[in-house]
């Protein structure tokens, strides 16, 4: 009994070894360009287990400026027939969360001004801002020019710190260019609003690029064949 019980071991430890071989060499074998069916995008997958998710080439005039990559990171195989990507961590790696405010004292001391700087005309979103973490005192506009009451928004006049929160919201009516993130938070601080009453808040790297990158995390891909993917509903092709 004991014999048969460890020959049952045996087999199966053997039977394993040779699925998750045969698992890592057909994931090898998926390496490759892939374009989507009816388009020009495409989805490279490098033999170094890195990924970049290449745009459609823009056939229609006049030609907007394009980023030449949606999105980019690490893929892997997970199963003999399914694929996991995911992309590079947008919070902690990419320039387009990094600002720079300037704070001066102008204008009327009754106020507080905000002035929000992109590096280029393109910026489809609301810019929202939260005083002291209080919704009723927060506001949501497309303006990058404010002018905000200080007895309305902000805490009475001698407290001179305020908890001021920016993020910028996505989700926009008519905007179809975005997919997938909603909301940038962009930064939370303290500011003493009496010392400083005006703000220039500049995104020097939030552009096109980023605004438009796709985050993907442990996305699954189904392979379908030796040069064929199934991913986002539709066959792609190597």
């Amino acid at each position: 009994m004991r014999k048969l019980l460890f020959i049952l071991i045996v087999a199966f430890q053997l039977v394993g070894c040779i699925s998750t071989k045969g698992q890592k060499l057909k994931v090898q074998d998926m390496s490759g360009v892939y374009e989507r069916q009816e388009s020009s995008e495409k989805l490279e997958l490098k033999s170094d287990g890195a990924y970049i998710l290449w745009n459609a080439e823009i056939s229609f005039t006049p030609v907007i400026e394009q980023c030449d990559y949606a999105s980019k990171g690490k893929w892997s195989g997970i199963a003999d027939n399914v694929i996991e990507i995911t992309s590079e961590d947008y919070y902690t790696e990419q320039k387009g969360f990094e600002y720079e405010i300037e704070k001066e004292n102008k204008f009327s001391q009754d106020s507080l001004y905000i002035q929000v700087v992109f590096p280029t005309d393109f910026h489809p979103v609301k810019l929202g801002f939260t005083f002291n973490h209080n919704n009723s005192k927060s506001i949501t506009t497309d303006k990058t020019d404010i002018v905000l009451p200080k007895s309305k928004h902000l805490w009475d006049r001698r407290t001179a710190t305020n908890q001021i929160s920016f993020s910028l919201n996505a989700d926009v009516s008519g905007t179809e260019l975005y997919r997938s993130r909603i909301l940038f938070k962009i930064f939370e601080e303290s500011i003493d609003t009496e010392k400083f009453n005006f703000l220039t808040i500049s995104l020097p790297n939030f552009d096109r690029c980023f605004f438009e990158f796709e985050p993907y995390n442990q996305e699954l891909i189904y392979i379908k064949g030796k040069n064929q993917i199934l991913w986002q509903g539709e066959i792609w092709k190597k």
